[in-house]
């Protein structure tokens, strides 16, 4: 397989509270892969995709390697061979029309039209190119995000939770979206606390549990009771959802 993402003995270490946030993390991604990774609200998943992108405040220090096609991540990556699709819809330009954003970092002989099709995979209207950030809902915010990392030329996507606020009719568009582009030969990593997306789309799912990753597993592992599940966390996070068990996850922990 074609390794196009390399985290290898990856730590984040807080200077001022002298501990570490993220410690020895490992994993690889593969071009046409979709990797999970979940865990609870604190536990490092956000902070992880800021590391790969080079994105850590001055407070923070980052060791360990970072490789985009063998060699290590910089900042001219980012958007051009890595492309985030931030939680944060404060990520839009509030003073530059959404149409603008998106055909910005579209490389196509008709970025108008691409940008277009993308608004319309995502169920979003052609007029809201038109408008500027505070005139969209929050569900049209996020969709609009993605389609601005969509439609970039970057052969890894990073998606930080890119369900949340949407309703199913729109959860349902994303999820597709990410598909075709996990099709066209896209890698995606995508970070959830929502477990059904991640059950959907993902080949592999990696959970991270307080700053470190304690099992990556096939998503097929992910069923009866998770018997092919190694570790307990991991079998707790499983069991605890209502299609399972509905075994409370903090019994289990």
């Amino acid at each position: 397989m074609d390794t196009i993402l390399t985290v290898n003995q990856l730590s984040v270490f807080h200077q001022n509270a002298e501990h570490y946030l993220l410690e020895d993390i490992h994993f690889s991604l593969y071009r046409g892969q979709v990797l999970a990774l979940v865990g609870a609200s604190g536990s490092g998943k956000s902070l992880l995709a800021q590391s790969i992108l080079q994105l850590l405040p001055d407070n923070l220090r980052q060791n360990g390697d970072v490789l985009y096609s063998d060699r290590q991540v910089n900042e001219h990556d980012r958007g051009r061979n890595i492309v985030l699709i931030p939680q944060s819809v404060e990520a839009l330009d509030p003073l530059m029309k959404v149409g603008k954003q998106i055909e910005g970092l579209i490389q196509a002989e008709n970025p108008h039209q691409v940008m277009l099709d993308l608004l319309a995979q995502l169920g979003l209207n052609a007029d809201i190119a038109t408008r500027y950030p505070f005139q969209l809902s929050g569900g049209q915010a996020r969709r609009v995000l993605a389609t601005i990392a969509l439609g970039s030329p970057a052969n890894v996507v990073i998606a930080d939770e890119p369900t949340p606020g949407l309703d199913e009719e729109a959860k349902y568009e994303m999820i597709a979206l990410l598909k075709e582009v996990q099709q066209a030969g896209k890698a995606i990593l995508l970070i959830t606390h929502d477990f059904d997306v991640a059950l959907q789309l993902a080949d592999q799912v990696a959970v991270l549990d307080q700053g470190e990753i304690i099992e990556v597993t096939d998503v097929h592992h992910f069923s009866g009771d998770g018997e092919k599940l190694v570790h307990p966390l991991t079998k707790a996070l499983w069991q605890s959802l209502p299609q399972n068990l509905f075994i409370k996850y903090a019994e289990k922990t």
